[in-house]
C-alpha cells in the first residue's frame, strides 16, 4: 500500500522533529513530505531526516500546502497529517488501513484537553458549515488534521480544491461527496496541543476568516455563482485576504 504522508509545516520547528522522528521509523521506504511556507529553523531541522522537503517562498497557507504536496506525491494513497502529530500510532494506522476500501478516510476527533472556547467554537463551526452544505448532515468533524485518500481520486478533484486555508478540508470532503466517491468516518483519540496552535493564539480572527471562507465556497458551488454569485465570491475572497494580514 504505497503511501505519500503529507504535513505542512507551517514555522514548525518547536514540533516537526518529533513528528519525524515517529513517522521515519513506522513508515520506512515510504514517501513523507514536508511543505513549509514560513520563516523559523523548520527546514534546518527537516534536513536532518529522510524526508522530502518543499520550501515556499510565499505563504501557501494550510490548504495552499497540502494541495503542494499532493502535486509532488507518487503514493496510491495521500495521507494528509498536522506537523504535531495529534494521534497515537495505533489510531494513525487503523486509519490508514480504513482506507484500503474507501476513497476518502476522515477523523472525528475525540479530544484531550481541549480549552472550553475552542470546544464552543468547534462545535459552532460543524453547525454553520452543516447549515451552508446540508449534503454533509452526517459528518461530525469537518478540521481533524488526518485524512488519507486516494491519490487518483484526489487528482480529479484538484481544480475544485480552491481553499487555501483551514476551510481546505471542508471543499475536500465535499467535493468528493458531491461526486459519489465513497468517505467514510472513523473516530480517534486527539492529543490537543494549546501552545504553539496557529488557531488559538487568534481564535476570534480565525473564526471570521472560516465564517468568510465558508461564503465563499457555498458561493463558488452555487448555481447562480454567473449572475450574482461572483460578486458574492470576491467580496468573501478579499474580506479573507484583509483578515490574514
Amino acid at each position: 500500500m504505497p503511501l505519500s504522508i503529507v504535513i505542512p509545516a507551517y514555522n514548525e520547528e518547536r514540533r516537526i522533529e518529533r513528528t519525524l522522528s515517529t513517522l521515519v521509523s513506522m513508515f520506512r521506504g515510504e514517501q513523507i513530505l514536508v511543505v513549509f511556507d514560513g520563516n523559523d529553523r523548520t527546514p534546518e531541522i527537516v534536513k536532518n531526516f529522510p524526508v522530502e522537503l518543499i520550501v515556499s517562498s510565499r505563504r501557501l497557507g494550510k490548504g495552499g500546502a497540502l494541495r503542494e504536496g499532493l502535486l509532488h506525491s507518487r503514493g496510491e494513497y495521500v495521507v494528509f497529517l498536522d506537523a504535531d502529530l495529534p494521534v497515537g500510532t495505533h489510531d494513525l494506522e487503523k486509519v490508514i488501513n480504513l482506507s484500503r476500501n474507501v476513497d476518502l478516510v476522515v477523523t472525528t476527533r475525540i479530544f484531550r484537553n481541549l480549552p472550553t472556547n475552542r470546544s464552543f467554537l468547534h462545535r459552532a463551526f460543524v453547525n454553520v458549515t452543516k447549515a451552508f452544505f446540508p449534503s454533509l448532515l452526517k459528518v461530525r468533524d469537518f478540521q481533524s488534521g488526518l485524512k488519507v485518500a486516494r491519490r487518483e481520486k484526489l487528482l480529479q478533484v484538484k481544480d475544485e480544491l480552491i481553499m487555501n486555508d483551514w476551510l481546505f478540508d471542508v471543499n475536500l470532503i465535499y467535493s468528493f461527496m458531491r461526486r459519489g466517491y465513497t468517505v467514510s468516518e472513523v473516530e480517534v483519540e486527539w492529543d490537543h496541543e494549546d501552545q504553539g496552535s496557529k488557531i488559538s493564539r487568534k481564535v476570534m480572527r480565525v473564526s471570521l476568516m472560516m465564517f468568510l471562507s465558508l461564503v465563499k465556497l457555498r458561493t463558488y458551488y452555487s448555481p447562480f455563482r454567473g449572475i450574482l454569485g461572483t460578486g458574492v465570491y470576491r467580496w468573501a475572497e478579499s474580506r479573507i485576504i484583509n483578515a490574514l494580514r
